[in-house]
């Protein structure tokens, strides 16, 4: 049997400060601004906890600053994040109109021209691509990009 027992408040003190702990380094992992508001309901528990109030009582400020939190600096939080990113270096293609250089078809790499540069090309679907036609850039992937119809092909019905 252990010699020593731990009392409610001592098991208490120790959920706070492992709480704390662990949601801290999540928030530090994630940067995402997920446990940073529980965090701070913990820290009130853990002072609540030390000026021994009851374990009901810190739990209820645990979720009432938790939620306080939540409500008060979301909003802002999100306004934050949310950058538009801008596409600065291969990403900023994906839209534009190239020129084919070589045959593309969906058994050979080929070869499209767009801003004065060469990239491999493939299609997107199993289309072929003749040396000068237009492409629209759908999409890169690795040291190629993937390639479309600029416009969509007319079906012939019967």
């Amino acid at each position: 049997m252990l010699n020593i027992l731990l009392s409610a408040s001592t098991i208490m003190l120790i959920v706070w400060i492992v709480f704390i702990v662990v949601s801290a380094i999540i928030e530090l992992e994630t940067q995402d601004l997920i446990t940073i508001w529980f965090t701070l309901g913990a820290v009130v528990a853990l002072i609540a906890c030390l000026l021994k109030a009851n374990i009901i009582i810190q739990f209820a400020l645990f979720l009432a600053v938790s939620a306080i939190a939540i409500i008060c600096t979301r909003p802002l939080a999100k306004k934050m994040q949310a950058k538009e990113i801008i596409k600065t270096n291969s990403d900023r293609i994906v839209g534009m109109i190239a020129i084919v250089t070589k045959d593309i078809s969906p058994e050979t790499i080929g070869e499209v021209k767009v801003e004065s540069r060469y990239w491999r090309a493939i299609p997107q679907e199993n289309e072929v691509y003749a040396i000068g036609e237009k492409v629209l850039i759908k999409a890169i992937s690795g040291t190629k990009v993937i390639v479309s119809d600029t416009e969509p092909k007319e079906e012939i019905t019967l």
